[in-house]
């Protein structure tokens, strides 16, 4: 039986999103090699120490690695998120090698 990862990869989608508690390597090995994926970081991590954020964006990005992927949050940045927190994840991404989006 296909779950929900591998009916929205066979929807005809050109990226599948995928929120913080599916693993990234767990659901790029459910989906087609030719999708992008975004995702997949909780937003509550980013109340966390700066070394665990990196920590975490590192591993999204190592695992997402050859796949078209876009760094993001899911449901955004919480309330009462520390602004130099969200700062931090952007220049992670980008020091780490995930490309901006428009």
């Amino acid at each position: 039986m296909q779950g929900v990862l591998e009916r929205m990869g066979a929807s005809g989608v050109d990226i599948v999103s995928l929120d913080w508690t599916v693993d990234m390597a767990d659901g790029l090995a459910r989906l087609p090699a030719h999708l992008g994926v975004q995702g997949n970081v909780d937003p509550g991590l980013l109340y966390g120490s700066p070394e665990m954020i990196c920590a975490r964006i590192e591993d999204t990005l190592r695992k997402a690695q050859g796949r078209h992927h876009i760094l993001n949050l899911g449901h955004g940045i919480l309330p009462g998120t520390p602004e130099e927190n969200a700062r931090l994840f952007f220049d992670a991404g980008k020091r780490l090698g995930a490309k901006p989006s428009a």
